[in-house]
């Protein structure tokens, strides 16, 4: 694929570029866009979602960390430490771990200024299939959460990289990462085109979750890396798919009760 690109001389990583384009367009369409319900001021909203950039970081890191603690238990003996520390953290990021810090990161910044947590996640969360999309190109480039092996239309095939088990190198995979980056281009569009609709509610969140949860649940069918570990035959984030189902249910729930519960009032 296209691991890294030459800008000015410099090698710079794909991946990297791809986040940073998403997470510039989704700051762009959380500030000036989805703001204009809500009565936030726009540095406040920036400065949340710097406080929510740092907790996906950290929060992606250390979910991959704990699904490969097996792993490196296993070949702890094989390894000295400078070398396992480096390997965890030049590779490796667990999206509902970012997605878990990242809330946690804008929670921390809504209490430490006293601003509604509600409304900043009101406005942010639903540029998150956006910024999303966009990684998921940059993990395409990188070759990293590549699908099974598969032959069949748009199939794909990485010939050097070190995130694809060497047994798969030159073999057509399933093109999870683009199929997934295009389910949450649909997504982002189905939110920002009911947004107005449902604004003041929690739904356009609800609506994230439950979307959202599906597409990765199935799609954690076709991955070809099983890095992120397995129990009773479901993948890590599929058992953390149906658990942000049932949350997106149980948010549509009671945004269902709270509106009954105005209308009587």
């Amino acid at each position: 694929m296209l691991p890294v690109v030459n800008i000015l001389g410099k090698d710079i990583g794909m991946y990297g570029v791809a986040i940073f384009v998403g997470l510039v367009l989704g700051t762009l369409f959380a500030v000036f866009h989805f703001s204009k319900y809500y009565d936030i001021k726009k540095e406040d909203l920036f400065y949340a979602i710097l406080f929510g950039i740092i907790g996906l970081g950290v929060g992606a890191k250390l979910l991959y960390i704990i699904t490969i603690i097996p792993d490196l238990i296993q070949n702890a003996y094989r390894l000295d430490l400078w070398t396992t520390l480096l390997a965890i953290f030049q590779a490796g990021f667990v999206f509902y771990g970012g997605l878990i810090g990242g809330i946690l990161g804008i929670y921390i910044y809504s209490k430490l200024f006293k601003i509604s947590f509600k409304k900043l996640l009101l406005i942010i969360i639903p540029v998150i299939p956006l910024v999303h999309a966009f990684g998921r190109i940059g993990c395409f480039f990188a070759g990293c959460c590549h699908g099974m092996e598969y032959h069949g239309f748009g199939s794909v095939v990485f010939t050097n990289t070190p995130f694809v088990k060497p047994e798969l190198l030159n073999v057509p995979l399933f093109p999870s990462q683009i199929v997934e980056s295009i389910c949450n281009f649909i997504i982002f569009i189905i939110i920002l085109c009911t947004y107005k609709k449902f604004k003041n509610t929690y739904k356009p969140i609800a609506l994230y979750c439950v979307l959202y949860s599906i597409v990765r649940f199935v799609l954690e069918f076709f991955r070809g890396d099983t890095v992120r570990g397995f129990l009773l035959n479901l993948s890590t984030s599929q058992w953390i798919s149906i658990l942000l189902f049932v949350v997106g249910i149980g948010i549509f729930i009671y945004d269902h009760k709270q509106k009954n519960k105005e209308q009587n009032t």
